[in-house]
């Protein structure tokens, strides 16, 4: 694992996981707060009088993305430098980091200003029509193209982000691929990539924290999401969840469905609608990381400790904490669960990620990923 420039030290990484929640709940609550006023002063309505040519158009898809990646900058440099650095973790120099940060910036950039445009000009093509649900419908269609195409090349956008290092692969015994890949974010859990060949990414640097027993357990606990059923449910909730709240936000956008303003409306809808998801997904996402843990029939107990001092460093939290804003439940609740349930692994995370093909602005502002553009494809899944 290169971690160029890295400090490490136990004190103060007791409270890591806490100040980055609060982190995330400020950058969560900054743009839900900024997207509710802009729709409430009406914002929207007022930049189509801006909208006079095809060119001013794109240039205002444009400037909502500068606007957003600019109020975002001080979170980021929280998230993904200055609070590794105060807590003693893993974090590269500052002018890597910065290079690395404005790299992938420019990058998730290319990505929602092209499906913004694309919204655009397929809803203005919906609406002539005559009708608002021409204009939905083109909106809602590209949303489910723009859901396969980051879905089938995840590990290829987590890869743009912040590149990984290949570092080997094989297959399970019931074929599915295992890619193994080096991350400079000690965070990095990999997950699934691909629509219907899915394959396993796992962090090479895991061999070295949980030994080559504990390895084989965390490819075993990825299969076990598969046999259980747990990831199909949880890809399956985050797709409708996305899909539906595009069609829910197009619905609100209204008469502007085809222009620049409506689809800055639908994209702060949809940031709404992202909150909503934050807030009610984790307990589906909870319910699968404990499912696929009594499914895989060994003792998790070591490897869920060890992977938790990658992440939060925080094995207690309040019941009420957990249930708001986690959705991988803590060791000590992982570990004394006893009950079966059913849940869908990772669609809390996934939806996250998914939130790209809405336009919404919290898909890099929740606490695990905030200023960390190796998480921003893959967020964190143990």
């Amino acid at each position: 694992m290169t971690t160029a420039g890295t400090e490490s030290s136990a004190a103060g990484t007791s409270r890591y996981g806490r100040t980055r929640l609060w982190l995330g709940i400020s950058g969560v609550g900054f743009f839900v707060t900024l997207a509710t006023i802009a729709l409430a002063a009406g914002v929207p309505g007022q930049l189509a009088a801006l909208e006079t040519t095809g060119t001013r158009r794109v240039l205002m898809l444009l400037g909502f993305f500068g606007i957003y990646a600019v109020l975002h900058l001080p979170f980021d440099l929280l998230g993904g430098y200055l609070l590794p650095k105060r807590h003693g973790r893993s974090h590269p120099p500052l002018g890597v980091y910065l290079f690395g940060l404005l790299r992938a910036v420019a990058l998730q950039g290319l990505w929602m200003t092209t499906a913004l445009v694309l919204m655009t000009y397929l809803a203005a093509w919906g609406m002539q029509s005559g009708t608002i649900i021409g204009g939905i419908g083109a909106s809602v269609a590209v949303s489910a193209g723009i859901v396969v195409f980051l879905l089938a090349l995840r590990g290829r956008m987590a890869d743009l982000y912040a590149p990984l290092d290949f570092a080997g692969g094989r297959q399970t015994e019931t074929g599915r691929d295992v890619i193994e890949v080096e991350s400079d974010d000690e965070g990095f859990t990999g997950g699934v990539t691909g629509l219907f060949k899915t394959q396993h990414v796992l962090p090479e640097h895991w061999k070295q924290q949980l030994g080559d027993d504990g390895f084989e357990l965390a490819i075993r606990r990825r299969e076990a999401a598969f046999t259980t059923g747990s990831f199909r449910r949880g890809r399956i909730v985050a797709i409708v969840f996305t899909l539906l709240g595009v069609t829910i936000s197009a619905l609100l956008a209204g008469p502007l469905l085809g222009t620049a303003a409506g689809t800055i409306e639908l994209a702060l809808w949809f940031t709404l609608w992202s909150f909503l998801g934050l807030l009610t997904l984790p307990t589906l996402s909870r319910r699968g990381v404990m499912e696929v843990d009594r499914a895989v029939g060994a003792d998790v107990s070591e490897n869920t400790r060890k992977l938790d001092q990658l992440q939060d460093d925080e094995p207690r939290r309040p019941g009420v904490v957990e249930t708001i804003f986690h959705p991988i439940p803590s060791v000590e609740n992982r570990l004394a669960n006893t009950t079966p349930v059913t849940g869908a692994w990772d669609a809390n995370r996934t939806a996250v990620y998914l939130s790209l093909a809405g336009g919404g602005l919290l898909g890099r502002a929740v606490h695990c990923n905030s200023g960390r553009p190796a998480l921003w494809a893959f967020l964190p899944v143990e």
